[in-house]
């Protein structure tokens, strides 16, 4: 059963799971950004602006991510004659959902921070701007990061969804070796395996990055 694992099954092994850790990786880049954003924007003083990012989460929260997927990469070329090619489709759909997400952490962090701290900051004559990336977000981060470290989680493993858009990520990559050998046991064992080994390697770094912004807290408690 072993034989199965030759050395071009094994790159094409490696070649899968490279490009789905890069849909997760730019997703996520992608989508924290667009989280701070809507989430930013769920804390507007505008109406129009809190009801327009408010609209934006609900309906990316709402709806499955394969739904999601199936309409920008059959739907939204026939209503706008724009193709996008699989691959940045399926950064798109997976960045759109995963921002969704981030925005309701991102928002939760920075309401967890103290009201007081954005008092004082107004007291020492920062602006807003200087407020938030000064004082909110760094304090926030502390909060946010062990969630959007389980949101990247989730994500490398909902990345397995591009494969219906024809994404030649880890899973589609080898349901094409498993029509070749007819040896799905050891295949999809060996996939689990991958997504099992890149999952605790990213659970590791978020857990040394938690610890790292915690630094302060336990050196002012000692």
């Amino acid at each position: 059963m072993l034989d199965v694992f030759t050395s071009e099954a094994l790159r094409a092994l490696w070649r899968g799971a490279q490009l789905t850790l890069s849909l997760t990786l730019l997703a996520s880049v992608f989508g924290l950004v667009l989280g701070l954003i809507a989430g930013l924007g769920r804390r507007s003083r505008l109406a129009p602006v809190r009801l327009l990012a408010g609209t934006y989460i609900e309906i990316f929260r709402g709806t499955p991510l394969l739904v999601q997927l199936f309409f920008l990469f059959f739907a939204l070329p026939q209503l706008t004659h724009v193709s996008l090619p699989a691959f940045n489709t399926a950064v798109l759909g997976l960045s759109l959902f995963a921002g969704a997400y981030a925005a309701e952490i991102i928002r939760g962090s920075l309401n967890a921070v103290d009201r007081g701290q954005v008092d004082a900051a107004r007291a020492l004559g920062l602006g807003p701007l200087q407020t938030l990336r000064l004082v909110l977000i760094p304090q926030a981060a502390r909060t946010a990061v062990p969630a959007l470290g389980n949101q990247f989680i989730g994500l490398l493993k909902d990345s397995s969804l591009a494969s219906v858009i024809t994404v030649s990520e880890l899973l589609l990559t080898t349901r094409g070796l498993v029509s070749i050998t007819y040896q799905p046991v050891p295949l999809y064992l060996a996939v689990a395996l991958i997504y099992f080994l890149l999952s605790n390697v990213a659970a590791r770094l978020f857990r040394l990055l938690e610890r790292r912004l915690n630094r302060p807290y336990r050196t002012s408690a000692v």
